[in-house]
């Protein structure tokens, strides 16, 4: 399957919506090509470089979008969207970017399994996280934490709500499974909450 790309320095999970401002000449018109068809491309995380202007070393694994909302902001081209994560990707072959990035990529699959304790358990971590982070002073009350029944969407949608920085969230997005990303979330959020109490601790 051939999908636009739109390399980003955030992660897009499958089963979450994002909001994205875009603003930039080539994925303007990345938009308006999808916008006659589907309105689906792929994000992927930038590994190096930067978003604007090209030249960046990018992940292989990512996420097929959908726009579901689009408005415009000013008088300018800027647009503001918002996407939903269909499901994961994996690049097979970049090509050239005419004007913007495209590949040929593989959707992934994965088995279902229970993970109803791993969510149990990350669930615990997270709200530990929130907590500590709300006595530091950040905003937290707008974050509802309510999951989807299947269990990989709800693993998709908890490693989304987990304050980890990007390549963590890209080692969820690649985790084989619900159960495997549960697990390595549940870990990466006590580690964080280590450093929360540490942080406090100096206060």
């Amino acid at each position: 399957m051939r999908l636009p790309m739109f390399p980003l320095n955030s992660v897009v999970f499958p089963s979450t919506a994002v909001p994205l401002r875009i603003f930039e000449t080539r994925y303007q018109r990345l938009l308006d090509r999808v916008m006659r068809a589907d309105g689906q491309f792929g994000i992927v995380l930038i590994e190096r470089g930067h978003e604007v202007g090209g030249d960046d070393v990018r992940f292989d694994v990512g996420s097929r979008v959908k726009v579901v909302a689009m408005s415009p902001i000013g008088a300018s081209n800027d647009r503001a969207i918002v996407v939903v994560g269909m499901n994961r990707i994996r690049v097979q072959e970049w090509l050239p970017d005419d004007p913007h990035p495209e590949a040929d990529v593989e959707e992934l699959t994965e088995e279902v399994c229970d993970s109803s304790q791993e969510l149990e358990e990350a669930l615990i971590s997270l709200r530990t996280v929130l907590a500590l982070a709300s006595e530091i002073g950040a905003n937290v009350a707008a974050l509802k934490l309510d999951f989807a029944e299947d269990p990989i969407a709800a693993s998709f949608q908890l490693s989304s709500l987990s304050p980890l920085a990007a390549i963590d969230q890209q080692k969820l997005l690649e985790a084989p499974d619900s159960r495997t990303r549960l697990t390595v979330a549940k870990q990466m959020l006590d580690e964080q909450a280590d450093l929360l109490r540490y942080r406090l601790s100096l206060s």
